[in-house]
Order: C-alpha cells, then structure tokens, then sequence
C-alpha cells in the first residue's frame, strides 16, 4: 500500500525534531531508514503509524489523511512493532500474539481469530513456545512474537523501529530475512536501522536522516563514501563488486583542525 509523506514537522517542547519530511513509499517497497542518533527515525516510524501527530503536514495512506481515518480501521492497514516491551506483564506468546486481532474483536475472540493467530505462530515457528511466558523468552524470541502480532492485524504495512537492537547475529538474519519474505509477499515494510549493512543487503531504498531532515533517499547508489562522512562524521571505505556493497568504518573524520593536525587525521583514518 503507498505511503505519500507530505511536508510533514514535528517537534517535541519546542525543539524541531522533524521538517519538511517530503517523500513517497511504493506498494511492496522494504524502506530502511538511516542515520545518527537523534536524527528524527523513530519519531518519523511514529509519525507515519499515527502514534504522533505532526504539527504541520499529512501523512497519507492509498490517498488518505491518517487524521481521517479510525483508529480501529488504520490498525487494520498498518502495524507497529516497537524496538522493545520492556516491563510486560507476565502473558503467554498465544495471547500476545491474539493481542493483534484487537481491532477485530468486538467481545471476544472467534474462531477465524484463533485461526489466524495459530496460523501465524506455525507460519514463523513459534508453535514449540506458544504457551509460555514472552518475558522468558530471548530477545530474538520476544521480536519474532511481536512481528507475529503484528502479522495478526492481517495490515498491508509494517513499520519497525530497530527490531534488531539487542540481538545476536543468528537472530538478526532471522528477523531480517522473515521481513524479505514478507515484503516479496506484497507487504510494504519501513524499518528504522543502525546497520547500514543490513540496509544494504535487505532494502530497496533507502531514507538517510539527519538533524530532523531527508539528506537523501534513493537505491544503494546514494551509499557513497561522501554521504556517509557528511551523515556520521566518520571515515568510510565503500566496496562494491556487482550488486554487493559493503560499508566499513575506518575512524572519526576531524574536520575542522585536519589542515592543522594532518599526522593525527592520517592515523586516525588509517
């Protein structure tokens, strides 16, 4: 489903902590969006879902204003699955992934909700831990049953913040490749990331944020070793061999005394 970013700002006691956002999102698209700490991407995945209101601007869903649209009827369009659930209480993976089938359930659940909730635990293998506790599970454990909850929503968009912080390499390509799956399968997917290598590997574009702004948005072409020492303040070595890119940091860039202190600068970057 397409997603239209309409000039939208928001800003948080006064500080602006997203302007003039412009940007359009495809049907099917896998969106990573990028960039420093405290560069707007969690309050821009926030902003799209309808958890926060821009002062200025619209988000539109196929052609309509989110503000426009029922809560009950937008949680049938998009999910939200947050970096953690810290601090839940104690409920079984069965019911936090039930959970999802909230904006279909009137009293309580039917026989298509079990359905689609059991059909969505076997579909990503958790059936071997449905009845026990989510907070003894492992943090690759815990992520996968809340995409699974997301999932029971039966939404046509995905927007994750950082569903990988925390994890081991074996669960991040999990999560990472479950999120490939689904978006081949129609579901357009936004995910907020640190690792620019795993935007590289699993994106079809990319968004680079910085300071509440776009600083480009485009393929893996706008992966240069210019855009990320202007993003990060880092030096950068970008290696490409067919369609492989791979990104590896060499040292802090020292911009403004690099005349003056060349031998640092040369050791710093190596």
């Amino acid at each position: 489903m397409k997603i239209n970013i309409n000039n939208i700002q928001f800003s948080y006691n006064g500080t602006t902590v997203l302007k003039d956002i412009n940007c359009k999102i495809n049907n099917g698209d896998f969106i990573a969006v990028v960039g420093p700490n405290g560069s707007g991407k969690s309050t821009l995945i926030k902003c799209i879902n309808g958890i926060l209101k821009p002062q200025i601007g619209t988000v539109y869903i196929a052609d309509k204003d989110i503000k426009q649209t029922h809560l009950r009827d937008l949680s049938k369009t998009i999910a939200y699955v947050p970096q953690n659930s810290n601090g839940q209480a104690p409920v079984s993976v069965f019911d936090t992934v039930l959970l999802g089938r909230k904006p279909y359930i009137n009293w309580k659940p039917s026989s298509v909700d079990i359905k689609i909730t059991t059909d969505i635990i076997n579909h990503l293998q958790l059936d071997d831990i449905f009845m026990k506790d989510i907070n003894k599970l492992s943090g690759g454990q815990q992520q996968t049953v809340y995409i699974a909850r997301a999932l029971a929503q039966q939404p046509e968009i995905l927007l994750l913040d950082e569903p990988t912080a925390n994890l081991d390499l074996k669960h991040i390509i999990e999560i990472m490749d479950t999120l490939k799956n689904l978006c081949n399968k129609g579901f357009t997917v936004v995910i907020a990331l640190h690792d620019i290598n795993l935007a590289l590997r699993y994106a079809s574009s990319i968004i680079m944020l910085k300071e509440g702004k776009i600083f480009a948005h485009g393929g893996k072409d706008i992966i240069t070793e210019e855009n990320l020492e202007k993003l990060y303040d880092i030096k950068v070595k970008v290696i490409r061999n067919n369609d492989f890119h791979h990104v590896i940091p060499l040292g802090k860039l020292y911009r403004e005394d690099k005349t003056k202190n060349n031998e640092l600068y040369k050791t710093t970057i190596g």
